[in-house]
C-alpha cells in the first residue's frame, strides 16, 4: 500500500491488477477508530484478490485537511468520495468502481453514487438509514459513556442544538442539518447498478430499502451482519467480521469474474460522465505525498516510513522550524491509530506547529498503518517491551533529522511504552505520561490473546472515598441495592499495600534493605540519572493513581527525590482524554511543559537568574560565615581575660 494527497485528503492506495476497483468509506467519528483496523483488512484482502482499493479521511477527519467545525462539511463529504473514484480510475486504470460503506460511510456512499451515475456496485454494512435517528443514536451513546468509570470526574458538554457529540468526536451546524434531513430510502435513487447490503440493526427498515431498490431494476443481495456488534468495538477489542468479509470478498469477485458483465459495465461507464469528472476533478489535485503538503498555512506534514519501511508516521513541522530544536513524538493510545482519541494527535501536533515546534505521531509496529497488519491486538502485545523498542526508534529517527532529541507524549498504554522507552533509550530527553496505568506488567492473556483475570474491578481509591460521602450511595447499601463489603474489602487491601510499600521504602531509606523488587524505582532511578525530564500526569479520579500511590505515597510524594521527575493532577480530565476539557488540559500542560524546560531563550533566561540567586546566596553564606568567625573570636577573647 502507499500513501496519497488528493485535494487535502490523506488516504492509501492497495494496488491490484484487476479491471475493477473499490473505495472504502469509513464511518463517522468513534465509529472509525473502532474500525479502523478491520477496514484496512478488508482493503488488503480485496487487493490480494486482484481489486484495487482505495481508503481516506474526510475533509477535517483523520489526518486530512481541516477542521469537522468548518462550515459544508457534508457536501465535501460527498464531494471526496466523487474524486476518490476519480482519482482511482486515473492512477488504475479500472473500468469499474465500487463503493463499500460503514455505517454512516454507507450513506455517504450511496448519496455519493447516485451523482457520481456509472458506479457498478454499492456495499451497504449497517448504513445510516435515517439521519434524525442516528443523531438521537450520538447523543445516547454520548450519556452512556458519561456513566462510565472512565468518564469519572468529566466535564459534560451541554445539550445543545449546536453540536452533537459522542466519544468527543462532533458534528456542527449544516452537517447537523443535512443529517437530519437524510432518508435513504428517499434520497438516493438507483445508486448502483448492484447492491449488497449487510445488517442486522433495523431489519425492517433494511428490508424496505432493498425492496425499494428492486422496484427500481437493481439488484440487491440482502445478508444479516450478526458479527457487527463485535466489530464496532472499542479499537482493543473490536473483532474482524470475517463472515461478512467473506461474503464482500465474493460478491466482488463474482461480478469481476464475469465477462459479460465487465463489458457491459466498461459499456455504461463510457456512456456515463465520469471521464469528464475525471478531468475535471484530478487536474492538479494530487500530489507526491513524500515531499510534504501544506494542511494550513505555515504547517507541512510529511507521511514517513521508519525502521525499513516497518513502522509508519507523519511528521509535522513548521515550514521554517528552528534546526536542533527538540521534537515531540505523539504515542499511540492503546489501540487507536496515530490519529489519536477525538483526533487529539493531528489536533495538537498541527498546534504545535503555529508555535513552532515540530512532532511526528507514529503508528507503533501492528497498530494503524504500520507493519504487519494484524486481525487482533491483546493487552499483552500493547504494554510489551517491544512497543519500548519501537519508540526508542522513532526517537532515534527524529534526532537523525537534526532534533536535539525528542520529548515523548504518551497516554494509558502509551504512558506505559514512553516510560520503558525513556528509561533506556538516549534520544529521548523529556516525556510527559498521561494516566499512566501500570509501571511494570506481567502477560494475562491467554492463547486467544484475552485477558486471562479482571483488569480492572474496582475504580481509583478517591473515587469511592468521594462516593462514601453522598448519603445516598449509603441510602442504596442500607436498602440491600448495593453490596459494600467487596469495595470495603478491597479498600483495606489497597491501604495494606501502600503501607506495606512505604515501610519497604522506609527500611530501605535508613538501612539499605531492600525488600521484594523495585523495578519501579529502578524505572524512576534510570530516568533521573539519565537526566530525562519527566512528568505523570493523571486525573484527579483516574485508576492510574492508584498504581501511583501504592508504590510512591500519597500523589507520588516520594518521587520527589527525583529532581527532574513531578507529577500533577488534572480536574475535569476523563481516562482517555476524550473530552473537550481533557484534551486542553493535556495540550497546556505539555505546552507549558516544553516551554519550560526545553525553549532555549528561557533557559537562558533562566539560567542568568539562576546565576544571580547563586551570587546571592553565596555572598549571604559568606557574610554569615565572617560574623561567625568574629563572634567565636571575641568570645575565646573575653575567655582569655
Amino acid at each position: 500500500m502507499r500513501p496519497v494527497v488528493f485535494d487535502g485528503r490523506f488516504g492509501w492506495l492497495h494496488p491490484a491488477e484487476g479491471p475493477s476497483g473499490v473505495v472504502l468509506c469509513y464511518p463517522f467519528g468513534y465509529d472509525a477508530l473502532c474500525t479502523y483496523r478491520g477496514m484496512r483488512r478488508l482493503a488488503e484482502r480485496l487487493a490480494a484478490r486482484g481489486m484495487p482499493v482505495l481508503r481516506f479521511d474526510y475533509p477535517g477527519t483523520g489526518d486530512a485537511v481541516g477542521e469537522a467545525s468548518e462550515p459544508g462539511r457534508w457536501r465535501a463529504w460527498i464531494d471526496s468520495i466523487k474524486h476518490a473514484v476519480a482519482l482511482l480510475r486515473e492512477t488504475t486504470g479500472v473500468e469499474c468502481v465500487t463503493l463499500c460503506g460503514l455505517r454512516l460511510g454507507g450513506t455517504l456512499a450511496a448519496l455519493a453514487a447516485q451523482e457520481l451515475g456509472g458506479v457498478d456496485g454499492l456495499v451497504l454494512l449497517a448504513p445510516v438509514l435515517s439521519g434524525k435517528n442516528y443523531q438521537r443514536e450520538l447523543r445516547a451513546h454520548y450519556r452512556k459513556w458519561l456513566l462510565m468509570p472512565a468518564a469519572m470526574d468529566c466535564e459534560a458538554e451541554p445539550d445543545t442544538d449546536a453540536f452533537v457529540e459522542a466519544y468527543g468526536f462532533r458534528l456542527y451546524g449544516d452537517a447537523l442539518e443535512s443529517l437530519r434531513a437524510v432518508d435513504l430510502r428517499r434520497d438516493a435513487v438507483r445508486p448502483a447498478r448492484r447492491v449488497l447490503m449487510l445488517d442486522s440493526l433495523d431489519p425492517a427498515r433494511v428490508d424496505a430499502l432493498a425492496a425499494h431498490y428492486r422496484e427500481q431494476g437493481m439488484q440487491v443481495e440482502r445478508q444479516s451482519f450478526d458479527e457487527y456488534a463485535r466489530f464496532m468495538m472499542e479499537a482493543l477489542d473490536s473483532e474482524i467480521p470475517q463472515a461478512a468479509f467473506r461474503s464482500i470478498e465474493n460478491w466482488l469477485a463474482g461480478a469481476a469474474d464475469n465477462p459479460a458483465t465487465l463489458e457491459r459495465m466498461a459499456a455504461d461507464s463510457d456512456a456515463g460522465s465520469h471521464a469528464d469528472q475525471k478531468a475535471e476533478l484530478m487536474a492538479d489535485r494530487v500530489s507526491d505525498p513524500t515531499s510534504g503538503h501544506l494542511v494550513e498555512p505555515g504547517v507541512i506534514e510529511t507521511p514517513v516510513w521508519l525502521d525499513g519501511g516497518r513502522m509508519f508516521g507523519i511528521y509535522c513541522t513548521p515550514e521554517s522550524r528552528t534546526a536542533a530544536a527538540p521534537a515531540v513524538l505523539m504515542l499511540n493510545t492503546g489501540a487507536v491509530s496515530r490519529i489519536g482519541n477525538a483526533r487529539l494527535g493531528v489536533r495538537f501536533a498541527r498546534r504545535l506547529a503555529r508555535q513552532g515546534i515540530a512532532s511526528l505521531r507514529v503508528d507503533l509496529g501492528g497498530l494503524g498503518d504500520s507493519e504487519p497488519s494484524q486481525d487482533a491486538v491483546s493487552l499483552d502485545a500493547l504494554y510489551a517491551q517491544a512497543g519500548a523498542d519501537d519508540a526508542a526508534c522513532a526517537a532515534r529517527w527524529l534526532t537523525a533529522q537534526g532534533h536535539r532529541g525528542a520529548v515523548l507524549l504518551g497516554i494509558c498504554a502509551g504512558a506505559f511504552v514512553g516510560l520503558h522507552a525513556a528509561s533506556r533509550e538516549p534520544a529521548v530527553i523529556g516525556a510527559v505520561l498521561v494516566n499512566l496505568q501500570k509501571f511494570t506488567w506481567q502477560n494475562i492473556c491467554d492463547e486467544h490473546g484475552k485477558p486471562s483475570v479482571p483488569v480492572a474491578a474496582f475504580g481509583s481509591t478517591r473515587s469511592y472515598l468521594r462516593s462514601m460521602c453522598q448519603p445516598r450511595k449509603w441510602v442504596r447499601v442500607v436498602r440491600g441495592q448495593t453490596g459494600g463489603m467487596p469495595v470495603a474489602r478491597e479498600l483495606v487491601a489497597r491501604f495494606a499495600a501502600r503501607f506495606g510499600a512505604a515501610l519497604a521504602d522506609r527500611l530501605e531509606r535508613i538501612c539499605g534493605v531492600q525488600l521484594g523488587p523495585r523495578e519501579e524505582q529502578r524505572l524512576f532511578t534510570a530516568l533521573h540519572a539519565r537526566g530525562v525530564h519527566t512528568r505523570l500526569l493523571y486525573g484527579v479520579l483516574d485508576e492510574g493513581v492508584e498504581e501511583l500511590e501504592r508504590y510512591f505515597g500519597v500523589r507520588g510524594g516520594r518521587l520527589r527525590r527525583f529532581g527532574r521527575i513531578g507529577v500533577a493532577f488534572c480536574e475535569r480530565t476523563d481516562h482517555a482524554i476524550l473530552s473537550a476539557r481533557a484534551q486542553e488540559n493535556v495540550m497546556s500542560y505539555f505546552e507549558d511543559f516544553f516551554r519550560s524546560t526545553f525553549d532555549e531563550t528561557r533557559q537562558s533566561e533562566s539560567s542568568v537568574s539562576g546565576g544571580t540567586r547563586r551570587a546571592w546566596l553565596d555572598w549571604r553564606h559568606a557574610r554569615t560565615t565572617q560574623w561567625l568567625l568574629k563572634r567565636a573570636r571575641a568570645l575565646r577573647l573575653s575567655g582569655e581575660a
